[in-house]
């Protein structure tokens, strides 16, 4: 509720003020004409102040707030939890959590502002305003890339143990690194990923093999590949398994992620939605939440680059919804 303002103490309308007005009245029986003269006053103000006293007595000359009593246009409060529920849980920002919830995206961010969780980090983000295109069809380009992720060891990291939590041997878990191997149409949006081991060539490679034929099932033929400069994309291992399922190699420019930023943007959704969404007690409860996940994004989870649509509702707008394994 807000605060009344202060007052000066010898400002005329302070509460003893009002009390000698309305005893001028009430008292002393002047004409309320008179005590507004008296006073300085509008006639107005004066009555407001008696029937105030006549109604409450002394509290009655009181301050009050200046917020109304009730807001009948204020959002109802299932809605409201609704929008820091989805704020909590998915890290959306206020646009996409307004599409969810059918309010005004100011209505969210209101919302989200007075409950102390306006603002998300930025995170890594080009400084040049970006340059954003799109493929005309699914299967023209698909972008992969490797995410390094830290593994979790049996009965959580510091999030669950807390700072300062050693193994006895050290500060450092032991248990090493995941790999998200990653790969995304250009069109929909439809992404295949995997958690590997390691981001050699030969795994690499498998991982795409895998990766066509999860596109090929869902009636994407994909005639380009693009990748940036690391070690495991320019090794023959690579080179031959794009060979085998007839992909063109493409490469982005040295220092430019930005050209592979559908990919970049999907490892980040990642870390917001799934990686760091809550305190995993261990590596293999975390990565039998991604396969869940996974399957959000793609038939679930909308976006506001596709309207508002999912993946798969894009690429049924394409193939139709009749292909194997497009609601699995």
């Amino acid at each position: 509720m807000a605060q009344a303002k202060r007052q000066h103490p010898n400002a005329m309308l302070t509460p003893a003020g009002r009390l000698r007005m309305v005893r001028c009245l009430l008292e002393r029986h002047w004409t309320i004409e008179a005590t507004a003269e008296r006073f300085q006053l509008d006639a107005k103000t004066v009555r407001k102040w008696r029937d105030r006293f006549v109604a409450e007595g002394r509290p009655g000359l009181e301050d009050r707030p200046s917020t109304p009593r009730s807001c009948p246009w204020r959002t109802e409060e299932h809605k409201r939890r609704q929008v820091l529920d989805l704020r909590a849980r998915r890290r959306w920002g206020a646009a996409h959590i307004a599409h969810e919830t059918g309010l005004a995206p100011s209505t969210v961010q209101s919302i989200l502002t007075a409950a102390g969780v306006g603002r998300l980090d930025h995170g890594d983000r080009a400084s040049a305003p970006p340059i954003r295109y799109e493929r005309e069809r699914p299967g023209e380009l698909v972008h992969v890339d490797v995410k390094k992720l830290a593994a979790i060891r049996d009965g959580g990291g510091w999030r669950v143990r807390g700072h300062g939590a050693h193994n006895g041997v050290g500060a450092h878990s032991g248990v090493g690194y995941r790999y998200l191997h990653s790969a995304i149409d250009d069109r929909t949006r439809l992404v295949y990923s995997e958690i590997l081991g390691d981001e050699r060539g030969v795994t690499a490679a498998g991982f795409w093999v895998r990766a066509s034929d999860f596109f090929a099932s869902r009636g994407l033929r994909v005639e380009r590949v693009i990748t940036d400069n690391g070690p495991c994309y320019r090794s023959g291992a690579w080179r031959d398994a794009c060979a085998s399922t007839g992909t063109t190699v493409k490469k982005i420019r040295p220092w430019h992620p930005q050209t592979n930023g559908k990919i970049e943007r999907f490892h980040r959704i990642l870390l917001e939605e799934w990686a760091y969404i809550r305190p995993w007690r261990s590596e293999s409860e975390r990565a039998a939440a991604y396969v869940g996940f996974c399957h959000f994004y793609n038939h679930h989870r909308s976006h506001g680059s596709l309207g508002w649509a999912t993946p798969s509702e894009i690429l049924a707008r394409f193939t139709g919804d009749n292909l194997p394994g497009m609601h699995t």
